[in-house]
């Protein structure tokens, strides 16, 4: 099915534009992304309905992309790696946003630790897609700032336990993708844009 959805896309996208062989490389790797972000998306909100966490699971998605797409971070090496963990944060950390209320002071220190960690390390590149251009990443770098400051207002004015929650613990799960440590651990290369200029 992902096969058919790439190989049609990129027929229907080279009938209007020349595309070379690393243009059609770029192409299958951003769709084949968008296939598995969007089977995923779909799959998780199914098992969110069916366990009645829908609005815990779409605002934890929600915050969540909000600071990954600036700040990046590690993927799973595996498809069946990605699954478990997705499956595992956006269907399993609604359970304890609905059950256990995280204290206001352990909130602050989670906001403060998420902006160390995004003037520290973000943005987090991975070797397969290494951020090379200096201006994108320190344009990255700022929004990811921005971002934690904004998810930093609505926590203090927002009187709702699942909003602030759902901040918290994607603001958690950033810290721990992009952080060296959990690259080291993985075996994963930190920094790669580095990597990259040095061939």
């Amino acid at each position: 099915m992902k096969e058919k959805f790439v190989n049609s896309s990129i027929n229907f996208i080279s009938k209007y534009q020349e595309c070379d062989d690393l243009k059609i490389k770029k192409l299958k790797y951003g769709l084949e992304g968008i296939y598995s972000l969007v089977v995923k998306t779909f799959v998780i909100l199914i098992i969110a309905l069916l366990t009645k966490t829908i609005t815990e699971t779409a605002l934890l998605i929600l915050f969540y992309a909000g600071i990954r797409t600036f700040s990046f971070g590690m993927h799973a090496k595996s498809n069946l790696a990605c699954w478990i963990t997705s499956i595992l944060t956006y269907n399993g950390l609604p359970f304890l946003i609905v059950n256990f209320r995280i204290p206001e002071l352990i909130g602050y220190i989670i906001l403060g630790s998420a902006l160390i960690s995004m003037i520290l390390w973000a943005p987090a590149d991975t070797p397969k897609k290494p951020l090379i251009r200096k201006k994108q990443r320190q344009k990255c770098k700022i929004l990811s700032i921005l971002v934690v400051l904004l998810y930093t207002l609505i926590f203090t004015y927002s009187n709702n336990h699942i909003i602030n929650d759902a901040i918290i613990y994607a603001l958690l799960m950033q810290i721990v993708f992009i952080n060296p440590l959990t690259y080291k651990l993985t075996h994963t290369q930190f920094n790669n844009y580095k990597y990259y200029k040095k061939h």
